[in-house]
């Protein structure tokens, strides 16, 4: 077998990276499904990477699958860390951010030649785990290739974690009575195996199981004020965002946007302490790019005091997005100070109606309030994020997105004229995903011929001076919805497109019979997938949510613990957090 890849120990530029002699200690490969500069840029990896190697018992090495030309059938995956292959690690965890992850999985498991069906591994075979915001969502479209999910956030499985990880290596007990024990040990832990889907007439009835095993399956929650907040581990010249320092300063969020998989499936949404913060950012090793995550969940207070303490220190801040509910001018001229020459903005949808229908919370006014602080603060690019195919669209909303990106360019215009600099407006368009866990998971997938339309609608009206449009293929759409609310009997699919020279066009052409059922309308009343997960929120909340999209009525922010309506902050919901409870 052939390599993919030549290590040496001076490929990356990285500062902070682990590196121990295996001796004595239990090795674990931390894969990260997809390229190194996405995995890089990923606080998720980073943060379950800092918390294996904290202990000394453990070590754990970083595993990317890079793209094309690699070729899962003849190239080996080596480790980042010491440049050891897969094959010399007996425990393998994923990390998985994205569903469109999932077929590179399975291209991990092949370069390997570890069976693929968790069922057809012995003894000798390596124990694979996944977690990570995809799995927590919807795993069944890779729980045939799993041993092992860990759901929920990795602090509240921390005390246990790596005590269990390594009970997984004794080989005095048979692989099953070690997923058994796992089990048994901590929350979060969903073996597969155990589990059998019922169908009857072709739907989803229920799903019999091994005593033992709890169903459904509850995420560990971790509930408590950290003393650091999660941060980069490892700073790299060659991530996506290179040498940035991330911090995370809320997990979740409680704005209830009806689409956001994120926003639900993370209740309640958590605030942390800015004494946190403040001593994660002491661990940045001299960075001066500092990512912030979960800024969207922050008070406005919080915002501006978080912001010019770093810019104060001659920091330079980067968002995701901004709230347009939340710009001021203070605020933009702590963005501009930090160098900031783009600010990113996401309507989601062109009329206030559709917006909504999606409970985004936001009307023109404040958006073109946001421009005008974002423009006349001296930042002079905006990017804008939209969807096409929401539930309940029609073309006339389509037309809206035109009509209110004309409206921001003319809010721009004079200030840019009068500063003698046109800044450009980056319009980037995604086809709506209907996620598990949301009010929309009953929403159908848009067809391609409605698609097409409402995209020549854009294309034909955004041909305006300084304003340029980016549109996701519709197909990546189309496979990121498949695999959304996908459950077991996808996994073929999923092996076919990791492992098959086809191109993806000819792959979903020839399944699109098959993929119709998952990426049509459901029942409210259906049992789904996904629901071998048991999250905080309450289904019946979510089925009322969806019917006040129908109705294009909002739903208010989240404001636990007084608020009571989703069920996430109730006492029965949020019980103990590690070990099994009674």
């Amino acid at each position: 077998m052939k390599t993919s890849q030549k290590w040496n120990k001076t490929k990356r530029i990285e500062k902070g990276a682990i590196r121990k002699k295996r001796t004595g200690r239990t090795p674990i490969a931390l894969v990260f499904p997809d390229t190194y500069q996405l995995g890089m840029a990923n606080l998720g990896l980073q943060t379950v990477y800092g918390v294996l190697n904290s202990d000394d018992r453990v070590v754990a090495e970083r595993f990317f699958v890079p793209g094309p030309p690699f070729d899962p059938l003849n190239d080996a995956l080596l480790s980042e860390e010491s440049g050891r292959p897969l094959t010399d690690f007996r425990i393998i965890v994923f990390s998985i951010s994205f569903e469109s992850s999932y077929p590179n999985l399975v291209k991990a498991l092949a370069s390997a030649r570890i069976p693929l069906d968790s069922n057809e591994r012995g003894e000798g075979d390596p124990v694979i785990i996944a977690g990570g915001i995809a799995t927590i969502i919807n795993p069944e479209p890779v729980a045939a290739f799993i041993d092992i999910f860990l759901l929920g956030d990795i602090e509240a499985m921390t005390p246990q974690l790596t005590v269990v990880l390594t009970a997984l290596e004794d080989a005095k007990a048979s692989r099953r009575e070690r997923l058994r024990e796992l089990a048994a040990r901590m929350n979060g832990v969903y073996v597969p195996q155990a589990y059998t889907p019922i169908h009857k007439d072709g739907a989803l009835t229920g799903w019999g199981h091994e005593d033992g095993f709890n169903i459904p399956v509850a995420p560990a929650v971790f509930l408590d004020r950290p003393e650091i907040a999660p941060h980069t581990q490892i700073i790299s010249s060659d991530s996506a965002f290179p040498n940035m320092f991330m911090v995370e300063v809320s997990r979740g969020c409680g704005r209830g946007c009806r689409f956001c998989a994120a926003g639900f499936v993370y209740r309640p949404p958590r605030r942390w302490p800015m004494e946190a913060v403040a001593s994660a950012l002491a661990q940045r090793k001299d960075a001066k790019d500092i990512g912030l995550v979960g800024l969207e969940y922050l008070g406005l207070d919080e915002i501006e005091w978080l912001s010019e303490r770093l810019t104060s220190e001659g920091l330079r801040l980067s968002f995701s997005s901004l709230r347009a509910d939340a710009v001021t001018p203070s605020f933009v001229r702590l963005l501009r100070a930090s160098g900031a020459k783009v600010a990113t903005i996401a309507p989601e949808a062109g009329s206030e109606a559709l917006r909504r229908t999606i409970n985004k919370n936001l009307t023109d006014d404040q958006i073109l309030i946001a421009v005008d602080a974002i423009a006349s603060g001296g930042v002079p690019n905006l990017k804008l994020y939209f969807m096409l195919g929401l539930p309940f669209e029609t073309d006339e909303d389509a037309l809206a997105i035109v009509e209110l990106v004309d409206r921001i360019r003319l809010t721009m215009r004079p200030i840019g004229q009068a500063n003698k600099r046109l800044g450009n407006i980056t319009v980037s368009v995604s086809a709506f995903v209907p996620k598990a866990w949301t009010p929309f998971q009953w929403a159908a997938f848009a067809d391609e011929k409605t698609m097409i339309k409402r995209i020549r609608i854009l294309k034909d009206g955004l041909r305006l001076p300084n304003v340029i449009i980016r549109m996701e293929p519709f197909k990546n759409a189309r496979l990121q919805a498949l695999l959304s609310r996908g459950d077991r009997l996808l996994a073929p699919v999923v092996k076919e497109i990791a492992l098959s020279r086809t191109s993806l066009h000819m792959i979903l052409n020839k399944n699109d019979l098959f993929a119709e059922k998952y990426l049509s309308g459901r029942e409210i009343g259906a049992i789904l997938a996904w629901e071998i997960i048991k999250h905080r929120v309450r289904k019946d909340y979510l089925a009322m949510e969806w019917r006040k999209a129908a109705a294009a009525r909002q739903t208010g922010f989240c404001n636990p613990p007084a608020c009571k309506r989703c069920g996430a902050c109730g006492s029965a919901a949020i019980g103990p957090q590690i070990g099994k409870t009674s």
